[in-house]
């Protein structure tokens, strides 16, 4: 049997949820119920819209009783948390030079995770809103700076809200190198995850390389989940 890595990719929306009520507490009941090892988050305040003492990812993972968490700082708050050993790779903007100041800033985390004893790279990222942002987003990680890099090795692991569904042109431009987790599961139905009170469109998204396995795949949907954030968490059971 392979060894098994499990993971949740998951739009939290500021910990504000459905009620409009402020609380981390929520998210991280909602995470826990699936034990992951990975956890990577998108929209996390980190202080930017509440005092720098503020920061939601260290709240979720002392609840979780993570030990280490990287946080993508003032780029839409990707973050990622992990329970095994765990380095930053690299952070940064998905916009070319000089026109980040007249979009939503859009970035990705890059992290290295050792997990079975192997080093897997871990790449966080929430793309902008418009079909034309989101293009030129993808082409920028899937270029030499990141997913295209020489250091990164795979294993690969790519997820996070993508603002867009899997017959689009970021899609086609993604799976040139990596694999759609959906697609790989035993039905190959895609998860929708937006709006949470009533999904309707799969905007989570999970890419991998191809020495990795897909063992399960789950959105959870009950009451709690649904009113947590606007989004559904997206979770995978991976085989190494």
């Amino acid at each position: 049997m392979s060894n098994r890595l499990r993971i949740i990719t998951y739009n939290i929306h500021r910990c504000i949820g459905g009620d409009r009520a402020l609380s981390p507490d929520r998210i991280s009941d909602v995470i826990a119920l699936y034990q992951p090892d990975i956890v990577a988050l998108q929209e996390v305040d980190c202080g930017q819209a509440r005092p720098t003492s503020y920061d939601q990812a260290e709240i979720i993972a002392k609840s979780l009783h993570f030990p280490s968490v990287w946080i993508e700082r003032e780029r839409c708050g990707n973050a990622i948390l992990s329970r095994y050993p765990m380095k930053r790779i690299k952070a940064g903007g998905l916009h070319r030079p000089r026109r980040w100041h007249r979009l939503t800033r859009r970035g990705v985390l890059w992290v290295e995770v050792e997990a079975f004893g192997t080093r897997i790279q871990i790449f966080n990222t929430h793309l902008g809103l418009t079909p034309a942002s989101r293009l030129n987003q993808a082409r920028i990680l899937a270029g030499t700076e990141w997913l295209g890099s020489p250091d990164c090795h795979p294993p690969v692991i790519l997820c996070g809200d993508f603002n867009t569904q899997p017959d689009s042109a970021v899609f086609a431009l993604l799976e040139g190198t990596l694999k759609n987790v959906e697609k790989l599961k035993s039905n190959g139905r895609p998860e929708n995850t937006w709006p949470s009170f009533h999904p309707l469109l799969n905007f989570d998204h999970m890419f991998i390389s191809g020495d990795l396995s897909v063992e399960a795949v789950q959105v959870p949907n009950d009451d709690k989940v649904r009113m947590a954030s606007d989004h559904l968490p997206f979770f995978a059971e991976l085989g190494l």
